[in-house]
């Protein structure tokens, strides 16, 4: 950001706004530093932030929100570069193209919608639709043969060519609202209020395993490395951080969050 190579955070909330956060190194043996500082706001929103997502080169931003749009920002500049309106309810998810070219973006209306950069709706999913909520969406990493997954609280997980947006493939197997994707090469993470990661081979279209976490996944992030002989999965949930090796099928390690106290 600022034509720097400063590591930053960006996060939005229910105060309506986004803030881009500079991250400082801890120090050992400092226990009351800061890990981060404010740089920037950006303001424009009327409702709470629901999602964030970061172009490739880090120079923008999308955030959905409750107030039923989407915004693209320039984050050097802190401002809007464009405003999405199509959806008729809450907006709560988004994310870039791997080209940074296109957008997806679902909500509580239902839809699963793809735009251009400009602000321009392109396409709104109208068969085989989700039948509840579009909880979160995701594209595939591989633009050769380029796919929109999208996750829904009816408790499935479509798979959609990003040409046509047909319907590729359906995957079920989650017992409650689907909160969290992630995908490396062709493998697909999902994870649910049901407390399960599910991994799914979305080439061939078939489900590969699962994880029980005992608790209720809010985030989830996806990592294979060496070869496939080393599969990370890193899970966030009510109560915590849970970091799994996927290929062995044991939990490594459990972060659990400290209760916050409200006079602080």
């Amino acid at each position: 950001v600022d034509g720097a190579t400063k590591p930053f955070l960006i996060s939005g909330g229910r105060d309506n706004n986004i803030i881009v956060w500079e991250l400082q190194p801890k120090k050992d043996g400092d226990e009351d530093q800061t890990w981060g500082v404010p740089k920037k706001t950006l303001t424009g929103h009327s409702h709470f932030i629901s999602d964030l997502a970061l172009s490739a080169d880090s120079r923008f931003a999308l955030s959905s929100s409750w107030d039923a749009t989407l915004r693209l920002w320039d984050i050097k500049k802190g401002t809007t570069t464009s405003r999405f309106i199509n959806h008729t309810r809450d907006v709560l998810t988004v994310a870039f193209s791997p080209d940074n070219r296109q957008i997806a973006s679902g909500g509580r209306d239902k839809n699963l919608k793809i735009w251009n950069i400009m602000g321009e709706c392109k396409y709104t999913v109208d068969a085989n639709a989700h039948t509840d909520w579009v909880s979160c969406v995701r594209f595939h990493q591989d633009t050769k043969n380029p796919i929109v997954v999208s996750a829904s609280n009816d408790k499935t997980i479509k798979v959609w060519d990003n040409h046509t947006m047909t319907l590729k493939n359906t995957f079920v197997g989650h017992k409650a609202q689907i909160t969290a994707l992630d995908m490396s090469t062709n493998y697909l993470v999902s994870g649910s209020k049901d407390g399960i990661a599910m991994t799914w081979n979305v080439a061939e279209g078939s489900f590969v395993g699962k994880i029980d976490c005992d608790d209720q996944i809010n985030a989830i992030k996806f990592n294979i490395e060496n070869n496939k002989k080393k599969v990370w999965l890193f899970i966030g949930t009510q109560n915590g951080i849970q970091i799994w090796d996927y290929s062995g099928e044991k939990k490594i390690k459990e972060l659990k969050a400290s209760p916050i106290d409200p006079q602080n």
